[in-house]
């Protein structure tokens, strides 16, 4: 059973477990296909939130929707740093399109990684992923633990 803050925001030692099966859901590209540009563009979000987050959590529903969004846009992340380091890890720029093409991570359909691959080489998502990495740069590092703020503010209220 989930619960939530004010902000809804998972709090409890079920809002680890929640993060780390929305870190696995995010990054299974059966679920979430790699070859999408946008995630937005992903039809199976609603799928993946209904028959899986709300089969494992017991939880009540907000009226507004904002535990749902909340939920997706940490699946969301989950799919884009997954995208990021598999790109990292296996496009080799000193490969030609269909050496990177059989480099692919193996539980990767062929014409998925093409797709992806095409999008990674166009000039407006190199210059995307250009400004991204500045901004990341500038990013302050959490190391405090694995444990999010709302979850530390209600461990430390009580």
């Amino acid at each position: 059973m989930l619960r939530f803050n004010n902000p809804k925001q998972a709090i409890g030692n079920e809002a680890g477990l929640l993060s780390g099966v929305l870190d696995m859901l995010g990054s299974d590209y059966g679920k979430f296909s790699i070859s999408r540009e946008s995630l937005h563009k992903i039809t199976t979000k609603d799928k993946v939130y209904n028959e899986c987050v709300k089969q494992i959590f017991h939880f009540d529903e907000d009226g507004d929707g904002t535990i749902k969004k909340n939920i997706l846009k940490s699946m969301g992340r989950s799919w884009k740093e997954t995208r990021l380091r598999l790109y990292n890890d296996f496009y080799k720029p000193i490969f030609t399109i269909e050496q990177n093409i059989e480099h692919r991570p193996l539980k990767i359909d062929r014409e998925h990684w093409r797709s992806f691959l095409d999008y990674r080489a166009k000039d407006e998502t190199k210059e995307k992923c250009r400004k991204n990495a500045i901004n990341r740069s500038k990013l302050y590092t959490h190391t405090g633990c694995s444990k999010s703020f709302a979850r530390r503010i209600k461990e430390e209220s009580e």
